[in-house]
C-alpha cells in the first residue's frame, strides 16, 4: 500500500467535509471549522468585505454581521457550474472567476487540513454529483471547470468520485450478505442516485449498476417559496413604463429568476443589472410597484439576503414538522408576515419533484430492475427529510425498505475510502 497522503473532499452546495487517507491511516471527518456547530461541517459561504480579503463558513456569518453586512457573501456558487453563460463576478476593480471562487475555498480546506496532518497534500478524491446538469455538454463543462478549481487549489492529482457511489461505500460496512442498494442522496443543489451490488468486502467496478440524477435539490425547494408568493414583495410583478413608450411592462423574467434563486440573487447587485432596477423603480406606474422595488434595494443594499433566505429554510424545515406555519421577517423597511401550508409546499414543488423521481426512473431503467427488486434504500442529506420526498420513496419502494437517517458524513466517508482504493493502486472510476 502507498505512504502517500489524499485528502477526501465533500464539497457540497451547502456544507463541505474534509477526510484524509494519510500515511496508511483512515482519517474521518477532519475538525476544519472549529466555530461550527459541527466542527466538521463548514458551511460552503465565502464573504468578502473587501477584495483582498476572505473569510470562510461559520466565520463568514461572523464577520459579515460584524461588519454590517458590508461586501459580498457568496453562497451556493456550486450551482453555477453547468452554466456556460455565468463566467464569474467581478469585486471593486477585482475579477474573479467562477473557478477561481471555487478554487479559493478548496485551497483554504485543503491549508486547514494540512494544518490538521502536519503534512502538505497533493491528491484528492473530490465528489461530484450524478449530474450537475440534463445536458452532457453542460455537464462535462461543470466537470472541466471542477477540475481547474482543483489545479487553482494546488492539487497536483484528483479523481472525481459519484457522490452516491460513495455513499453506497459507506453503507456496506452495515451489510452482512450481498443486496442490491439503491442510494439516493438529496443534497442542497443536486439529487443523486447510484443501484449498486452492495456486499460487506471488495469492490468491482461491474458492482454499480447505475448511476443518475438531476440538478435540483433543496436549494430548488427554497425557492418555490420566493417564486409563488415573497418575490412579489420585492418587484417581481412591479409594472412600469420607459419613458416615450406606451407599452406596460413588468420586471423581466431574467432579474426574476435571480431574485427567486439563493445562489443568483446575489448578482443583481452587479452593475447592468442594478442600473437597470434603478430604472424600473424610476418608471414604476404607481406608488405599490415603486415600494416594491425599494425593498428590493433594501434587500440588497442592507445585505439582507443571506437571512432572508435562511427565513425561508427555516419555513421549509418547519412544513416538514407542521401542516402550516407562519413566514416572519421584521427587519425594517422588509416587514412581511406570510402564512404557508404544506399542501401549498407540496403543490409549488411538484414539477421539482416530478423532475427528481423521472431521474430516479432513469436510474432504474439503466439498470434493469425493478423497484421490487431493490433490497435497500438508504438516503443520504437534508433534503432526504421533505416528508412528500419520503412519502414517494416509501410508495416506490415500501417504507420497510428505507433507511431514512440523513447521515452528512456518509458521501465523505465514501470518499475516504475511495482514497483508500487509490493508495492500493485501484480507481474507483
Amino acid at each position: 500500500m502507498s505512504s502517500e497522503s489524499f485528502l477526501s473532499i465533500d464539497f457540497g452546495t451547502s456544507n463541505s467535509l474534509v477526510g484524509a487517507f494519510h500515511q496508511g491511516q483512515r482519517y474521518e471527518a477532519l475538525a476544519v471549522d472549529p466555530k461550527a456547530p459541527d466542527s466538521t461541517m463548514m458551511r460552503t459561504l465565502l464573504y468578502f468585505p473587501n477584495p483582498d480579503l476572505c473569510y470562510y463558513g461559520s466565520e463568514a456569518i461572523e464577520q459579515y454581521i460584524e461588519q454590517d453586512m458590508e461586501g459580498r457573501l457568496f453562497r451556493s456558487f456550486k450551482s453555477h457550474l453547468p452554466n456556460q453563460n455565468y463566467l464569474g463576478t467581478v469585486l471593486d476593480n477585482r475579477i474573479l472567476t467562477l473557478e477561481n471562487l471555487i478554487g479559493v475555498f478548496l485551497l483554504e480546506l485543503k491549508k486547514r487540513a494540512e494544518k490538521i496532518l502536519n503534512a502538505p497534500i497533493e491528491k484528492a478524491v473530490i465528489g461530484r454529483p450524478a449530474r450537475y446538469s440534463m445536458d452532457a455538454v453542460s455537464d462535462g463543462f461543470a466537470l472541466h471547470r471542477m477540475q481547474k478549481a482543483a489545479t487553482f487549489a494546488g492539487f497536483k492529482e484528483v479523481q472525481f468520485v459519484p457522490e452516491p457511489l460513495a455513499a453506497a461505500f459507506d453503507y456496506r460496512r452495515q451489510l452482512n450478505s450481498e443486496k442490491t442498494v439503491l442510494i439516493g442522496d438529496f443534497g442542497g443543489g443536486t439529487s443523486d442516485f447510484t443501484l449498486i451490488k452492495l456486499r460487506p468486502e471488495g469492490f468491482a467496478k461491474e458492482d454499480v449498476l447505475a448511476i443518475d440524477g438531476c440538478p435540483l435539490a433543496g436549494d430548488a425547494l427554497d425557492s418555490v417559496f420566493m417564486s409563488h408568493r415573497l418575490n412579489e414583495y420585492f418587484g417581481a410583478k412591479s409594472r412600469y413604463r420607459l419613458p416615450m413608450g406606451s407599452n406596460v411592462l413588468t420586471m423581466p423574467f431574467g432579474v426574476t429568476q435571480r431574485l427567486n434563486h439563493p445562489a443568483h440573487i446575489v448578482h443583481l447587485k452587479e452593475k447592468d443589472t442594478y442600473e437597470f432596477i434603478r430604472e424600473v423603480k424610476k418608471c414604476s406606474l404607481t406608488k405599490k410597484d415603486a415600494d416594491a422595488v425599494e425593498r428590493l434595494f433594501t434587500l440588497i443594499e442592507d445585505q439582507q439576503i443571506f437571512p432572508f433566505f435562511e427565513h425561508i429554510e427555516k419555513t421549509k424545515r418547519a412544513l416538514s414538522m407542521a401542516d402550516q406555519t407562519q413566514f416572519e421577517f421584521d427587519y425594517p423597511g422588509l416587514e412581511i408576515t406570510e402564512p404557508f401550508s404544506i399542501s401549498q409546499f407540496v403543490g409549488w414543488a411538484e414539477a421539482t419533484k416530478e423532475k427528481i423521481f423521472a431521474a430516479l426512473d432513469e436510474c432504474l431503467k439503466s439498470a434493469g430492475i425493478s423497484s421490487e427488486k431493490v433490497d435497500l434504500v438508504c438516503l443520504t442529506g437534508g433534503t432526504a427529510k421533505v416528508p412528500f420526498i419520503q412519502k414517494e420513496l416509501e410508495k416506490r419502494f415500501g417504507a420497510n425498505k428505507l433507511q431514512t437517517q440523513a447521515h452528512f458524513h456518509s458521501v465523505l466517508s465514501g470518499l475516504t475510502e475511495s482514497a483508500g482504493f487509490w493508495a492500493q493502486g485501484q480507481k474507483v472510476v
